[in-house]
């Protein structure tokens, strides 16, 4: 079974893995952790934790799809929460690279200004 599977928690595609000659196929959502096995299909059949996501075809003379469509949904749904914190008031995080600081505890600051004498 190598197909697509969403957590219906997250709603998040699920990373996959088999081991070695093994015909078990396990599936886990990056976010919340829930594990689901191909041994157990019916929590795919009623969508229980983890759907089966069908693959859209694509419409007679529509353009070729994004290379990856999920791409596509991911920015979607970050479209609507920067608008939705928007309504509410609230300041939206900053948007690109990580601006955190680095900055040393008091032992790394003491340990600098020792060597630098």
């Amino acid at each position: 079974m190598e197909a697509r599977i969403e957590c219906t928690h997250c709603r998040v595609l699920m990373t996959s893995w088999a081991a070695p000659g093994s015909t078990v196929r396990y599936w886990q959502c990056p976010f919340c952790g829930h594990t689901h096995s191909s041994a157990y299909g019916e929590v795919f059949r009623s969508g229980a934790g983890a759907r089966v996501v069908a693959r859209r075809a694509a419409a007679p003379g529509a353009p070729p799809p994004a290379a990856d469509p999920d791409w596509a949904l991911l920015r979607a749904r970050a479209v609507r929460w920067f608008a939705r914190l928007e309504a509410e008031g609230r300041p939206a995080p900053a948007r690109g690279g990580s601006q955190a600081l680095y900055r040393p505890g008091a032992t790394a600051a003491a340990r600098a200004a020792g060597r630098q004498r």
